[in-house]
């Protein structure tokens, strides 16, 4: 037998005195069921007493007297007559409830991920389907091993206006918004950006230049130095970076395609690709990603600086249980990127299709986005780009509508769509690239 199995076949890590002091606390001073609210049954290794502790909680949140008596209605017998004194008497104090409470919840942090090692040795014997589809799945389940205990515990308004007063002394410092740029000046200046934690959705139909602005954002921030994630599951990172290179020296992207190149062409396109060897930009070109990998690549870069990530686009992404109805895989996805951009505190900026409603004249609204009413429910920014034809002496040709926005005002912007060089700048601002009101 070889020192892995023998270690398998072991009892998982657990502390029986630790969950019968829990308990016994619980019975001398019912009020510590409060202070133990980051406990749950499934933390109890032993049946028995997690029963009891789902007893007591159900007892005391329906406004019942915890007493001997009552608690031996729900478990008659002289055995558990006996072990609810022997508890009793066992328990030191029921001060320290929260410190036994603590040891109960890390022990049972280590068998969750014993559970998920012993569960990826027995999958990956069996070598069945892809390894990266077995990778995602226990990405995701060590990323839902999650740490319990006072530090998400609710927080006194009094401490969130401490800490949104440094939050504005360093807005008043830097003399901007805290947040992510896009580079379209009327954006940056009517909403400060995109900011850290937020999910925001840019949506349109097929062909509108959506990937070309979800790009230009990545872009504007990677050429100020800003490590930037794009997850590109339609395009490749050749395609992304031809695009770029067209935008950046005005070579025609048509022309680029159909191999008809003008007079210095050549040597431009070659300027800005070199002018690319120094980005900080970082394409994920894989088709069929889920939000696990994408959640992996975010947290190995967060380590290193992350400020962004962009994904393009929300309806290719692969999910995890395809058993599900469309809009319910959908709804899930959403959750799940807006969970991301709170934990690694980034902007995450994915685009979406819009349904064939939005098609014609009108400005597309949000029971438009395709597939999931939950994208519009979840995310805290939802940003639409339509085409627009220029009348009444009107120069722009396209619009950004700000349909949501949770902490801002909604409303039109308009934009100038460069179809040559698949890029969009702000009416009276020649280059997208020339606003300079980001310092950072």
């Amino acid at each position: 037998m070889n020192p892995s199995q023998e270690i398998l076949e072991q009892s998982p890590p657990s502390d029986i005195a630790a969950e019968a002091w829990v308990i016994g606390s619980m019975m001398l001073a019912p009020s510590a069921i409060d202070e133990l609210g980051f406990l749950r049954p499934k933390d109890f290794y032993s049946e028995d007493l997690r029963t009891v502790f789902t007893a007591l909680v159900e007892m005391y949140h329906a406004g019942q007297p915890i007493d001997g008596g009552l608690l031996l209605k729900r478990f008659p017998g002289d055995e558990w007559a006996a072990r609810f004194a022997e508890m009793l008497h066992a328990t030191p104090t029921a001060a320290h409830a929260v410190h036994y409470g603590k040891i109960v919840a890390k022990l049972s942090k280590w068998r969750h991920l014993r559970d998920v090692g012993e569960n990826l040795i027995q999958q990956a014997h069996r070598a069945e389907g892809e390894p990266e589809t077995l990778l995602d799945a226990v990405e995701s389940e060590l990323a839902g091993v999650q740490l319990t205990g006072d530090d998400d515990a609710p927080v006194t308004l009094a401490d969130a206006a401490v800490q949104a007063i440094v939050h504005l002394d360093e807005i008043e410092r830097r003399g901007k918004s805290a947040g992510v740029p896009t580079g379209l000046s009327s954006f940056d200046e009517d909403q400060g950006g995109m900011f850290p934690g937020e999910l925001v959705i840019l949506a349109a139909r097929p062909g509108c230049g959506k990937t070309s602005l979800g790009l230009q954002v990545a872009a504007h921030n990677a050429e100020r130095g800003r490590l930037v994630y794009f997850a590109s599951l339609e395009m490749s990172a050749a395609e992304l970076s031809i695009r770029l290179a067209c935008g950046d020296s005005g070579v025609s992207n048509r022309l680029v395609r159909i191999g008809k190149f003008g007079e210095g062409d050549s040597q431009r396109l070659s300027d800005a690709l070199r002018r690319q060897a120094q980005s900080t930009l970082e394409i994920h070109d894989r088709s069929m990603l889920t939000v696990a990998a994408i959640r992996r690549e975010i947290r190995k870069r967060k380590k290193r600086g992350l400020t962004l990530a962009v994904i393009d686009y929300l309806q290719l992404i692969a999910p995890e249980d395809r058993r599900l109805p469309r809009e319910q895989q959908v709804a899930r996805m959403v959750r799940q990127l807006k969970e991301t951009a709170r934990e690694y505190e980034i902007p995450i900026l994915c685009l979406c299709q819009l349904n064939r409603q939005a098609d014609g004249d009108e400005a597309p609204r949000l029971s438009q986005l395709r597939e999931s009413g939950a994208i519009e429910q979840d995310a805290d920014v939802v940003i639409f780009l339509q085409r627009h034809e220029p009348k009444d002496g009107e120069t722009h040709n396209a619009i950004l509508t700000i349909a949501k926005n949770r902490n801002g005002e909604t409303g039109p912007l308009r934009l100038d769509w460069d179809a040559a060089r698949t890029r969009f700048s702000v009416p009276g601002h020649a280059e997208f690239s020339e606003y300079r009101g980001d310092s950072w």
